[in-house]
């Protein structure tokens, strides 16, 4: 099983423990099929800990708005809640 480095923790885990946010041409999404750079996380305090050292950027290879990345915090939430289960895409911003 392919493994990936949470954002947050540095961690190496398999990709199915993790929660894969995206910066696409549509904007952030919470998914693991979405286009574009994907940014993976091991749980929500990893989110917020990622936010604060703008582990995003690097992630993303693109300095993303604050606001971008703070319209992650509900479907990261979801998805840590165990209420999206399939990791559908979840969009943050209609556009």
């Amino acid at each position: 099983m392919p493994e990936r480095t949470c954002i947050g923790c540095r961690s190496k885990r398999p990709q199915a423990q993790l929660v894969r946010c995206a910066l696409g041409p549509r904007g952030a999404t919470v998914s693991r099929s979405a286009a574009g750079r994907g940014a993976w996380l091991c749980s929500y305090e990893c989110f917020l800990t990622a936010e604060r050292r703008r582990a995003f950027d690097r992630a993303w290879r693109t300095a993303a708005p604050a606001d971008v990345v703070r319209d992650l915090d509900q479907p990261v939430r979801t998805a840590f809640g165990g209420v999206d289960i399939r990791m559908e895409e979840s969009p943050t911003r209609k556009g």
